[in-house]
C-alpha cells in the first residue's frame, strides 16, 4: 500500500508498495528541478577484498543502458537541455543527481531510473573504467593534501571501512570483476534501500505518478547492513610523512559524534567558533594575529555511529612549531566551553548558512534526500535551526570535554618536516 506524509516544511514523503521511498518539495518561485536519487551504500559496507566496488559501479552507471548503450546518449539528455548531471559516492551512501529546466523533468527521471534499473556493464566498459579509477587513486596519493586526510582516516578507523579512501585500493580495485558489480546491484540497488527526492516547480503528485510510473514494477530485495564502529583508541597518535613540498599540510582530528547523538549539535557549534569562517578562533589566531597559516579550518563529519572532529592547516614548514602549538593553545581554551555570546554568533552563522542553501533546488533535493537515506526521522532546516537554537554553553561544555580528549588525539602531517618528537610533546592537551 502507498503511504503518505508530511513534514513541517510541506516535504511529502510518498512510500510505494515496493519500498522506494518519494520526497519531494514544491519551489514554484524556481524554473528549475533537481532530481537526487540516494542508493543506501557507500563505502563502509564493503569487505576488504571488495573495496572501491561503490565507486567503481558509480562510474559504470554512466556507460550505457539497455535502451540507450552509447554514453553520448545519456551525457547528451541532460547537457543537451542545458542542465547537470552527476554523481558521487560517499562512506554511506551514493547518489545520483541532475538539475534541469522544469520542462526537462520527465525525460530527465526516466533518464536516471534507466541508469539505476538497466546499466549494460559491458565488460569493455568496466575495464576502460578500472584504468580511470586507478589513475584516480595514483592522483590523491600524489597530492598532499589528500594523502594527509587518507593518514587521518587510517588512524581514526583503523582497520575498518571507514579508515579506506572511497575509491578503495590499487590491489582491491584491480581484481573487482563483472560479477561482483552485478552482485552489488542486486543486494544494494533495491527500491526498499533507495530515495528518490525532487525539488523544484512541479508539484508533487505528478512527481509520484512519474516515479510509479517508471518503478511501480521495480522487484525489492533485502540488502546488508554495515559494520559498526567500536573506538578503542587509548593514546594519541602522530603520522609523519616526509615529503618536498612547499608546504606542510597537517591534520588533527578526534573521533566524533554520530548522526543520532543529541550533543552533535553542540559539537557543531563547537567546531564553527573554533574554526568555521574568517572570524573564528583559529582563523584569527593564525592568519590574522601571527600569519602562521594561510589556510586553517575546522569541521565535523557524522556518520551513523561514528564521526570525527577535525582541525586542518596548510603553514610554512619553517614555522610548522608555532602553528601546531597556537593550534592546541585554541583547543585547549574550547575544551572549557565557550562564553555564551560567542556561542549566539556561532547559531547565527548556522542558521544563516542552512536557511541561504534551500534557496537552490539541488540543495533541497539534496537535503530530503540525504535526511531521508540517514536518519531515523527526515528533519526540515527549520527544526534543525530550532535543535541548534537549544543548545545552551553547559552542553557545548560537556560535549568539549568528552571530545577534546588527550588520550584521542590523531595527527597527520605531510611535507618537509622530521620533528617527530617536537611534535609529540606538543600534541599533549
Amino acid at each position: 500500500m502507498t503511504t503518505i506524509t508530511y513534514t513541517p516544511q510541506e516535504y511529502q514523503k510518498t512510500t510505494l508498495p515496493n519500498g522506494l521511498r518519494v520526497v519531494a518539495c514544491e519551489m514554484p518561485h524556481t524554473r528549475s528541478v533537481s532530481i537526487s536519487i540516494f542508493i543506501g551504500v557507500g563505502s563502509r559496507y564493503e569487505e576488504g577484498e571488495e573495496a572501491g566496488l561503490s565507486h567503481f559501479l558509480e562510474h559504470l552507471l554512466f556507460k550505457g543502458t539497455k535502451n540507450r548503450p552509447d554514453p553520448v546518449q545519456i551525457s547528451g539528455a541532460i547537457e543537451g537541455t542545458g542542465g547537470t548531471l552527476n554523481a558521487g559516492t560517499e562512506q554511506e551512501l551514493t547518489v545520483y543527481w541532475c538539475k534541469v529546466a522544469q520542462p526537462h523533468f520527465h525525460e530527465s527521471l526516466d533518464l536516471l531510473v534507466d541508469m539505476l534499473r538497466n546499466s549494460l556493464f559491458e565488460e569493455d566498459s568496466i575495464d576502460k573504467e578500472r584504468m580511470v579509477i586507478l589513475e584516480e587513486l595514483a592522483m590523491i596519493n600524489d597530492y598532499p593534501g589528500a594523502r594527509v586526510d587518507s593518514l587521518i582516516d587510517e588512524m581514526l578507523w583503523p582497520e575498518h571501512p571507514l579508515g579506506r579512501d572511497i575509491g578503495g585500493t590499487k590491489e582491491s580495485v584491480t581484481a573487482i570483476t563483472r560479477q561482483m558489480i552485478l552482485d552489488h546491484v542486486d543486494t544494494y540497488y533495491s527500491p526498499s534501500n533507495v530515495v528518490i527526492s525532487i525539488a523544484g516547480n512541479i508539484p508533487p503528485a505528478e512527481v509520484v505518478a512519474k516515479v510509479e510510473e517508471l518503478c511501480a514494477d521495480w522487484p525489492t530485495a533485502s540488502s546488508n547492513g554495515w559494520n559498526p564502529v567500536t573506538h578503542t583508541q587509548s593514546e594519541s597518535q602522530l603520522r609523519l610523512e616526509y615529503r618536498k613540498t612547499e608546504q606542510v599540510h597537517l591534520t588533527v582530528a578526534l573521533p566524533g559524534l554520530g548522526l543520532q547523538d543529541p550533543g552533535r549539535y553542540a559539537l557543531d557549534l563547537l567546531s564553527v567558533a573554533l574554526g568555521e569562517g574568517m572570524s573564528s578562533r583559529l582563523f584569527v589566531e593564525l592568519r590574522e594575529k601571527r600569519g602562521l597559516a594561510y589556510d586553517v579550518q575546522s569541521g565535523v563529519s557524522h556518520f551513523q555511529d561514528t564521526g570525527a572532529f577535525i582541525i586542518s592547516a596548510g603553514v610554512d614548514p619553517k614555522r610548522i612549531y608555532d602553528a601546531v602549538e597556537t593550534i592546541m593553545d585554541q583547543v585547549r581554551e574550547v575544551r572549557d566551553g565557550i562564553p555564551a555570546d560567542e556561542l549566539e554568533r556561532a547559531k547565527q552563522l548556522v542558521a544563516g548558512r542552512l536557511m541561504l542553501r534551500m534557496e537552490d533546488t539541488r540543495a533541497v533535493s539534496s537535503w530530503m534526500g540525504s535526511q531521508e537515506a540517514l536518519m531515523v526521522d527526515m528533519m526540515s532546516v527549520d527544526e534543525v535551526v530550532h535543535q541548534v537554537n537549544l543548545v545552551t554553553p553547559e552542553e557545548v561544555q560537556q560535549v568539549a570535554g568528552e571530545i577534546l580528549d588527550t588520550n584521542r588525539l590523531n595527527m597527520a602531517v605531510v611535507g618537509p618536516c622530521r620533528g617527530r618528537k617536537r611534535l609529540e610533546k606538543l600534541l599533549r592537551l
